[in-house]
């Protein structure tokens, strides 16, 4: 049993981003596993936006690149934004 192609590089871009993110931003493990798991969530809602808006935006395969990244940049500003609030 494998994997779709789609499926296998959506979730590599976004541990990408939440390890990049991390590397930036991050403190602990713990931080990691947050930023990783905000990454694939954001990833993931920024996928099915742009098949739900339909944009004509660029795509790798089935893959919306463009969606899935701002989604998941804003997945992750807004876990730490939740992280430091009082």
């Amino acid at each position: 049993m494998s994997l779709p192609p789609s499926l296998l590089l959506s979730t590599l871009l976004a541990a990408v981003l939440g390890t990049l993110w991390f590397a930036w931003r991050g403190r602990a493990l713990r931080d990691w596993i947050i930023d990783l798991l905000a990454a694939l969530l954001g990833f993931g809602l920024g996928q099915l936006v742009g098949w739900l808006l339909g944009l004509g935006l660029p795509t790798i395969g089935e893959v919306r690149v463009v969606e899935g990244t701002v989604f998941a940049l804003l997945a992750l500003w807004s876990t730490q934004r939740l992280r430091r609030a009082p």
